[in-house]
């Protein structure tokens, strides 16, 4: 038959373990195989008083109340990071994909080299040039989307997951491969353009034509995606505004069991769980921020 002394020692041990745990130096396995133990040692064991029994019951449950806790605020964290790290993938695929030049481009350049020849021998070599021109500034914008998405990637990598980080990093490299084509046909174009001086006019600006509107076309799609992003992220901050406010009515209940607490060790123990949940309203207002924050980035893109 064991002691109470025994059990304070078990208790003891356990805080170690928890502290150990929350410290990423132990492993919560052990953490439950403890309480488990002590429970049972609870079974077995005998106290002086029965006041004795129940103080130090009332410490194991304290105990047993921060392990749970602290498991949960691990897995809102947890939690907290896949989202993080999901916007930030969705951030790069997005400036990989204002990186990536619109389809057909090079055939409409090469079709300016092979049409006819009447109208553009008055027009001049300016109207071989302007699409050039164009396409020239379409293809320094990707580069600039580019450099964007690798600093973007660069910055915030150690917020991300292996698993996303790869593919942002995939979606850049094949979205800088394709730019780095797209700047080579544009000068293999551009000479050969050149040397055939007589193209046709009228094929120039219908190329143009279809080169703008496939790029409005993926502007536009890219801004219906950002409208989304801020759409959910707007309900997640609704979510998280409800919890606020729920969080705090709790609060303010805490406080008047506090202010009437009939002993001083409760009233300690109810200071304790106003900290904890101060520290979990600061938290939430924190996430609060932060969204906001991104919603603001993303309408400031838009504009």
């Amino acid at each position: 038959m064991r002691d109470g002394l025994e059990i304070e020692s078990f208790l003891d041990s356990l805080e170690t373990l928890v502290d150990e745990a929350e410290g990423k130096r132990g492993k919560w396995r052990d953490v439950w195989s403890e309480i488990k133990s002590i429970g049972q040692a609870f079974k077995e064991s005998r106290f002086p008083t029965v006041q004795d029994r129940q103080a130090t019951w009332n410490r194991f449950q304290s105990i047993f109340a921060n392990v749970k806790s602290c498991q949960e605020r691990g897995r809102e964290k947890f939690e907290e990071r896949v989202r993080e790290s999901k916007y930030h993938l969705e951030q790069i695929l997005s400036y990989a994909e204002r990186a990536t030049s619109p389809s057909g481009s090079a055939d409409a350049l090469l079709a300016i080299c092979t049409g006819g020849l009447s109208v553009l021998i008055k027009a001049g070599i300016d109207a071989i040039l302007g699409p050039f021109d164009d396409r020239k500034f379409e293809l320094q914008k990707c580069s600039e989307a580019m450099k964007e998405g690798w600093v973007y990637l660069s910055q915030n990598k150690g917020q991300m997951f292996g698993k996303d980080k790869q593919e942002a990093f995939e979606a850049l490299k094949k979205a800088s491969e394709a730019l780095h084509e797209a700047w080579d046909e544009w000068k293999s174009a551009r000479r050969e353009a050149i040397g055939q001086y007589h193209a046709e006019k009228q094929a120039t600006w219908e190329a143009r034509r279809a080169k703008r509107k496939a790029w409005i076309a993926k502007r536009e799609a890219w801004e219906e995606r950002m409208r989304e992003n801020i759409s959910k992220l707007e309900d997640r901050l609704d979510r998280l505004e409800s919890a606020l406010d729920h969080k705090k009515n709790n609060l303010s209940k805490l406080e008047d069991m506090r202010d009437s607490a009939w002993s001083d060790s409760f009233r300690d123990r109810v200071e304790e769980w106003i900290d904890e949940e101060n520290a979990r309203i600061s938290d939430i207002e924190s996430k609060i921020d932060q969204i906001k924050g991104w919603i603001s980035d993303i309408e400031a893109k838009l504009r």
